[in-house]
């Protein structure tokens, strides 16, 4: 069950945002967000803007590693993608991100995201 839940929601947020689907995506976002990345840290507003000018395209998730408690939810994976970021490209290696979940009232949001990708200078 855990695996399937973690899977589905890192599913859903690349699906959202391979199609610039923007409005789910803020929703799934937890007001207290914040990112890390190579260049620093982002909050909510900060990584929505990075996220609106990711060109992703064909990409894929895989070694999706899940640990939950009632209320928090912690998701490893490999993404495999030629992503572009601010005009830079990264590399196509399998890169591992972390992804941490909230389980709220109205379902689960995301509230932290590390992501490990080199992107080319």
């Amino acid at each position: 069950m855990r695996q399937s839940i973690g899977e589905k929601l890192v599913t859903e947020l690349f699906a959202d945002i391979n199609t610039h689907n923007w409005d789910k995506l803020e929703s799934m976002i937890h007001p207290a967000f914040q990112s890390v990345h190579e260049d620093g840290a982002r909050n909510k507003d900060e990584e929505m803007r990075l996220l609106k000018g990711l060109h992703l395209g064909e990409y894929s998730l895989s070694d999706f590693n899940i640990t939950m408690s009632e209320s928090v939810m912690i998701v490893s994976y490999a993404v495999t993608a030629q992503e572009l970021i601010d005009g830079k490209s990264t590399s196509p290696q399998p890169s591992y991100r972390l992804s941490v979940f909230h389980k709220m009232d109205e379902g689960w949001k995301w509230v932290a995201h590390a992501s490990f990708i080199t992107i080319s200078k």
